[in-house]
């Protein structure tokens, strides 16, 4: 599975790569907060994640760029016997395809699509009354999402985006309010 996506998005940057546009080249790179909802069997052992990402985009057209992201995410423990406490974080490191949609009339304000995939190297550490246990993992990540910007500024806009985040079944729906520069 993991090599077929990987395959499909290779293709698609290879066939976006000759698309000729006037935004083609254009770059922008961006930093925003998160807030991760967890959801299934993760929800039932963690609470709301919470963290911040940077991202940086690559126009290879009008309607697509490639992308990549990392950042720091963490989410805490819940329902832990008393003098109990858990810690799931960890750094994504992730690449990806935006393609922006047409369907709305011609305005400043850009709706997108957005398939990321990577890796989330992490960490799950645990504390209570008299030891403490630290476990370091790397999970294989994939996080389709939809967003819109809106214009703030000459270069800038903000971005705000809704995705399912799944870190090899550790799965949240997560938010991001962020703030893009064109550079």
């Amino acid at each position: 599975m993991n090599k077929i996506a990987l395959s499909a998005i290779l293709l698609a940057l290879l066939f976006l790569a000759g698309s000729n546009a006037s935004a083609q080249g254009q770059m922008s790179v961006g930093a925003g907060f998160d807030v991760m909802l967890p959801v299934g069997s993760f929800g039932d052992s963690w609470g709301t994640g919470f963290g911040g990402t940077a991202e940086f985009d690559y126009a290879v057209s009008e309607r697509f760029s490639v992308t990549g992201k990392t950042g720091y995410l963490t989410w805490s423990g819940k329902n832990l016997p008393s003098g109990v406490t858990a810690t799931y974080s960890g750094v994504p490191v992730l690449a990806g395809i935006k393609y922006y949609v047409r369907f709305m009339p011609q305005g400043p304000v850009r709706v997108y699509g957005h398939f990321e995939l990577g890796m989330m190297f992490g960490s799950v550490s645990g504390s209570g009354h008299t030891i403490t246990i630290t476990e370091s993992k790397t999970d294989f990540t994939l996080v389709p999402s939809v967003g819109v910007e809106i214009p703030a500024g000459p270069k800038g806009a903000v971005d705000l985006s809704a995705r399912y985040f799944d870190i090899s079944k550790k799965s949240s729906i997560g938010f991001r309010v962020g703030y893009k520069l064109m550079i």
